[in-house]
C-alpha cells in the first residue's frame, strides 16, 4: 500500500478509494453482527440511534460505540489498517468519534442530502476524516456516495436544517447549484473503503434498486485536535429543531 499515493490523492481531490481494505470472512463477520446490532439499537429505545424506512426497515444506525461495546465491528474500527493510514493522512495519531451503518434498503432506502462533515463535528482545522467501509456492492445505481471533487477546498460552508431522518443538515439547495465542481460516483465492490475529508462536500440519493447498499462508517479526528465550543453548541441548538420537527 502506497502511503504516499492515497495521501496525495485524498489531499487533491478530498477523497480516495482504498481497493480490498478487507477481506471476504471480515465482510461476512460484519453483516452477522450488523443483526444483532439492529436489536440493541431497537432495545435503547433512542431514536436518534437508528432511523427507518416508510416501510419499517432500518435504514441508518448511529452512535454504536455507546451501546455495542466489543465485536468484529469494534474489532475493525480499531484496526491498525484502518489507523495507520489515518495518521499518515492527518499527520496526528487517531481516535474514534462515532461508528454508524448506512444500510439503504432496496427500493425505499432514504436520500442523504449533501453536506459537509464538519460542520456537525466542528473540529478546528477540519482535523479528522471519515472512513466508508463497503459492505455491498456500491454505485449510482444503488444510492451510492457522491462526491463534489476537490471541494474541501471551500473550506466549511453554511448549512441548512434538513428536517430529515439520520442527516439533520444540509448545504442550501441555490448554494449546490452554484457549485461548480465535478460529481463522481465511485462503484465499491465489498471489502472497498472510501476515506474522505471532513469539508469535502457528499451526499447520496434514494435507493431504487434491487440491491441493498449497506455501508460501515467509522469517523476519526486526531488526538490532539480541538472542537469549536460555539459552533458545536449552534449545530445541537439546530439538531433539537431538526428533532423535534420529525418525531
Amino acid at each position: 500500500m502506497n502511503l504516499n499515493k492515497i495521501y496525495k490523492e485524498y489531499d487533491d481531490n478530498g477523497f480516495v478509494i482504498v481497493k480490498k481494505l478487507l477481506k471476504k470472512n471480515e465482510i461476512s463477520k460484519i453483516l452477522k453482527e450488523l443483526e444483532i446490532i439492529k436489536i440493541k439499537a431497537v432495545k435503547t429505545g433512542i431514536n436518534q440511534y437508528y432511523h427507518k424506512t416508510n416501510d419499517g426497515k432500518i435504514n441508518t444506525l448511529h452512535n454504536i460505540q455507546k451501546y455495542h461495546k466489543k465485536g468484529e465491528v469494534i474489532k475493525i474500527a480499531n484496526s491498525s489498517k484502518i489507523t495507520n493510514i489515518l495518521a499518515h493522512l492527518i499527520k496526528d495519531q487517531v481516535k474514534i468519534r462515532n461508528i454508524e451503518f448506512f444500510l439503504k434498503p432496496k427500493k425505499t432506502g432514504m436520500p442523504s442530502p449533501f453536506h459537509q462533515d464538519n460542520f456537525y463535528w466542528n473540529i478546528r482545522k477540519a482535523s479528522g476524516a471519515n472512513v466508508w467501509i463497503a459492505c455491498s456492492k456500491s454505485s449510482k445505481k444503488n444510492g451510492g456516495l457522491c462526491y463534489l471533487k476537490k471541494s474541501q477546498k471551500l473550506g466549511t460552508v453554511n448549512h441548512t436544517i434538513s428536517y430529515m431522518k439520520g442527516s439533520s443538515q444540509k448545504i442550501p439547495d441555490d448554494t449546490m447549484k452554484a457549485l461548480k465542481f465535478k460529481r463522481i460516483f465511485p462503484k465499491l465492490l465489498p471489502g472497498d473503503c472510501l476515506i474522505h475529508h471532513p469539508e469535502i462536500i457528499h451526499g447520496s440519493y434514494y435507493n431504487r434498486s434491487n440491491y441493498d447498499r449497506i455501508g460501515l462508517v467509522v469517523s476519526f479526528s486526531g488526538v490532539s485536535s480541538k472542537l469549536d465550543k460555539y459552533k458545536l453548541f449552534e449545530y445541537k441548538r439546530n439538531l433539537k429543531k431538526n428533532l423535534k420537527n420529525i418525531y
